[in-house]
Parts: C-alpha cells; structure tokens; sequence
C-alpha cells in the first residue's frame, strides 16, 4: 500500500513539473487600445471634404477601385501628359479640444514619379483659399516606390501639440510639366493618446 501511494505521489509530481516551464516566459509588448477621434477610409461619402484646385485643371477624385480596401482619394496631375497642378484636399473640421494628446496615421500609394505628397495641419482654415491659413507640415513615412502602387503607413505622427482646439488636415499635391506623380491616400484615422 505504501508503494502504491509513493509510486502515485511521484506520477504526480512528474506531471506537475511536466507542466512547468524552465524556460522564462516570452516578454512582449502589450499592445496599446487606442480611442478613435476621428477615422475615414472614404467608404461611404467625401462630401465633408474640401477639394480646392490652385491651378490645374486635375483635381482630386474618388478612387473606387484601389483602396485599401474600398475607395480612397486619389490626384494626378497626368491627362495626355504631365500638367501643372497644385491642389489641395481639406479635412472637416476636427475636434481636439478634450484631449491632451493625439496620434495621426494614414496610408498612401503612389506610382510614377515627381513630387512628395505634402501632409499639413492647420487650427485656422475655415474655407477657399487654403493659402490664407497657417498650415504647418506634418512628417510621415509616404510610398516613395513610384515604379508601382505599395499601400505604405504612414506610422504614427504625433499631433499633441494641436490638441486643446479643432484643426482640419491637408493633403497638399503638385505637380509640374515634367512629371506628376500618382497619389492615393486611405485610412485616416486620428487617435487619443
């Protein structure tokens, strides 16, 4: 009886240690929950956004083929060859006034070359001209392979220092007579950090 009981204690404690790892649990990084403030992948209407055209007669469209996934909005300066084009796409009105800080992402492809995309904020524009406000240019990663369309993220712009007001985002496109460059852009999205 004693041996049944030693052998059935053992059976235990190598089933328990069995279970047991000697190895340190994996660390990662768990990852953030963020709260959306404002988000736009052009599915269902672009209507609250401004198009101002400065010059050119190309302005931006609504791209229903190649989002990411769905619609996105797209420029080109290009129609029976390289056109001079300045246009802008304007953002609605964006309200930051409750929260102290805030990340802005989007995605963008771009095809054929000539000149970046200019990503801007701006807590002035009210509407027309976009010249008339102060604009202040915002870094992100953009697609820069112009031989073919690579939806690129934009990774996380940090936007705090516009927090506490409403701002409206830019998409500034340009183009010359010797080269316009495809843009699209989806995914908008700005998040409470």
């Amino acid at each position: 009886m004693m041996k049944k009981n030693i052998k059935s204690l053992l059976l235990s404690a190598v089933a328990c240690l069995s279970l047991v790892s000697c190895v340190k649990d994996d660390e990662y990084a768990i990852p953030t929950i963020y709260e959306y403030l404002y988000k736009d992948g052009f599915e269902t209407s672009w209507t609250d956004w401004t198009k101002v055209s400065v010059t050119g007669a190309q302005e931006w469209q609504l791209d229903t083929q190649y989002g990411n996934p769905g619609n996105c909005a797209k420029m080109s300066g290009f129609a029976s060859g390289n056109n001079v084009n300045e246009d802008w796409l304007i953002s609605p009105v964006i309200d930051l006034s409750s929260v102290n800080a805030a990340l802005l992402t989007f995605q963008t492809a771009s095809k054929f070359s000539g000149n970046p995309l200019e990503v801007k904020i701006s807590t002035d524009y009210t509407s027309g001209d976009p010249t008339s406000a102060t604009w202040t240019d915002l870094s992100g990663n953009l697609d820069l392979d112009t031989s073919n369309y690579v939806w690129t993220n934009s990774g996380n712009i940090d936007i705090s220092s516009f927090t506490g007001t409403n701002v409206r985002l830019a998409f500034k496109y340009t183009s010359t007579s010797s080269a316009s460059t495809t843009w699209e852009i989806d995914n908008i999205k700005i998040l409470k950090n």
